[in-house]
């Protein structure tokens, strides 16, 4: 359970001032607004929102949460934020949770957060698909390349999208960082040592001509069924037109070590 209040500032900024104003206060809303939260799920109504975003307040104080900003990825109607979570867990150590949200004023469901609870929980945790797959998605040059590669189960393929110093971060952090062919190429392989690529479906596709945002549900990876559950990824270009970082936020636990 992780709210970002400078999800309002991104709505705003895609001129959704009373959806953004009914997330500051629900109290005072004119509009409808529903969310998704990995602990909470669906939250819909203004008793609802305002309860939960009070228990968000008193959970950032009690844990001293500072929020340390990412990106954000602006594309037409759509916008993807991307932020690190510094907390205090509960033997007093800080750890940094990396959270999404994609926020699409015109959908029903307008704003989904996406991170892991293997941070929070010290497990995974399935979480239901939030919304459908959309066959006319898809990403463009590089980052459809590796979608593409991924999907196929292609290491090289995969490792070629990345600059020579490319980064993939995992969805619990720092820790998961690889950096360079060499470790990309490790990682790559272990991840396809079960049978095969990771299928993904995609979603939503947000760009902004350097970063590349998408939706997708995950059911499956290499040889193995998984129950069908939401994540987010975003690929940065580099100047060379190359993957210079990728960012994965999701729950899905690997068949692979």
């Amino acid at each position: 359970m992780v709210w970002i209040p400078q999800i309002s500032d991104l709505v705003d900024r895609l001129g959704a001032a009373e959806l953004a104003d009914a997330l500051r206060d629900p109290a005072s809303a004119t509009v409808s607004v529903a969310l998704d939260d990995p602990e909470a799920g669906r939250i819909s109504g203004v008793g609802v929102l305002a309860a939960w975003l009070a228990v968000q307040d008193t959970w950032r104080a009690d844990r001293k949460v500072e929020i340390e900003e990412v990106a954000t990825t602006l594309g037409e109607g759509r916008a993807v934020g991307e932020w690190v979570v510094h907390l205090e867990g509960p033997d007093g150590e800080r750890t940094g949770l990396p959270v999404a949200a994609a926020v699409e004023p015109s959908s029903p469901l307008p704003v989904r957060l996406h991170h892991s609870r293997l941070p929070l929980l010290g497990r995974h945790v399935v979480r239901r698909p939030m919304v459908p797959p959309d066959p006319e998605a898809h990403a463009s040059d590089v980052v459809g390349a590796y979608k593409a590669a991924l999907d196929a189960g292609d290491t090289a393929a995969v490792v070629a999208a990345f600059a020579p110093d490319g980064t993939f971060r995992g969805p619990s952090g720092d820790a998961y960082r690889h950096v360079g062919t060499k470790e990309l190429t490790e990682l790559y392989d272990a991840f396809f040592s079960a049978g095969g690529g990771i299928p993904l479906k995609l979603c939503t596709v947000t760009e902004d001509g350097t970063r590349s945002a998408f939706e997708y549900i995950c059911d499956r990876w290499g040889g193995t069924d998984l129950p069908p559950q939401p994540g987010l990824a975003v690929c940065t270009r580099g100047g060379d037109g190359l993957i210079a970082s990728a960012r994965v936020y999701d729950d899905v636990e690997a068949p692979v070590e």
